[in-house]
């Protein structure tokens, strides 16, 4: 299945019918149930964006879902790369929309692009 993601369970994809004969609850035979994956599939272009080889001298810029004590969360990162990566430049994601909604746009994304950022640190978790 190029492009798409491995989904093989058991030698067979999940995202086509799957055909079962069982014995049937009456002794006239068997049944036959069919099975379908709900989640469908999506074609897979790029797995990951490519990857820097350093983050020195790069700016990186932060987005918040806004949950799970992302205000204590993304600072903190923030410390511990700027440890690592002295010479790196933080935009922090009180510059930017904030929460599910307002990340995933395409505005939360061209305000990242504009503000020059080469790598973008996403969180928090729910």
């Amino acid at each position: 299945m190029k492009g798409y993601p491995d989904r093989r369970k058991g030698g067979m994809a999940i995202d086509e019918w799957v055909r079962i004969s069982a014995p049937a609850a009456s002794t006239s035979g068997s049944a036959i149930l069919e099975v379908q994956d709900p989640t469908g599939a999506m074609e897979i272009t790029e797995v990951h964006a490519p990857r820097l080889e350093t983050l020195e001298g790069k700016t990186i810029a932060e987005l918040s879902n806004d949950t799970w004590q992302a205000h204590r969360v993304l600072p903190e990162i923030r410390r511990l790369l700027k440890e690592r990566f002295p010479t790196a430049k933080f935009i922090p994601y009180t510059e930017f929309p904030t929460g599910n909604e307002g990340i995933d746009t395409e505005k939360a994304a061209e305000l990242v692009t504009r503000a020059g950022a080469h790598a973008v640190v996403i969180g928090n978790a729910s």
